[in-house]
């Protein structure tokens, strides 16, 4: 096996492995917690995973058919904001959220896993994304996943010590006389 080829599987396996890390930090969720936002303008864990399919929908799945074969289309650009304004679904369920991308990284890998060391090396000047190659677009895959899932455990955590805080002390009792 070729050093470009081992490399190849190395990082697949890694893009695998952090995916399968984002579906284990958000198992058995519940909606409300997915749903929390540490300030305004803050992103939820249910936002960052929906965004993460999206792109992958989106971007980097067209992108990397796009590179891998010639008479593919170039992708269109991609916006966060045009996103959140029109695609996210904040009701959608977790578990949807995670078979989509489930099933794109399964397609994702089988393009990686298939493809030549010529075809993974390949330099691409004619797009709108800027060079590329199929190496570069894997390990921008595995560094946005790894942003993201960044992103969820920092909420976790958040959630974590929120529920660990004592009740307020009330001098006196509750009004009512319960607590």
């Amino acid at each position: 096996m070729s050093e470009t080829s081992n490399y190849r599987s190395e990082l697949t396996s890694r893009l695998r492995s952090a995916t399968d890390d984002i579906a284990w930090s958000v198992r058995a969720l519940p909606a409300e917690e997915a749903a929390y936002r540490p300030s305004e303008g803050e992103w939820s864990i249910h936002e960052h995973l929906a965004h993460l399919r999206d792109m992958e929908q989106q971007v980097y799945l067209p992108l990397l058919r796009w590179a891998t074969i010639p008479e593919m289309l170039d992708p269109l650009d991609y916006s966060r904001r045009d996103w959140h304004e029109h695609r996210y679904r904040p009701a959608e369920p977790l578990s949807g959220i995670l078979d989509d991308l489930s099933r794109i990284r399964d397609e994702e890998l089988a393009i990686f896993r298939s493809m030549a060391d010529h075809v993974w090396t390949r330099f691409r000047t004619d797009t709108r994304w800027g060079p590329l190659t199929c190496q570069w677009l894997a390990e921008l895959m595995y560094r946005h996943v790894l942003d993201h899932l960044q992103g969820i455990m920092a909420l976790r955590q958040d959630l974590h010590l929120a529920a660990l805080q004592p009740p307020p002390v009330v001098v006196g009792g509750y009004i009512g006389g319960q607590a």
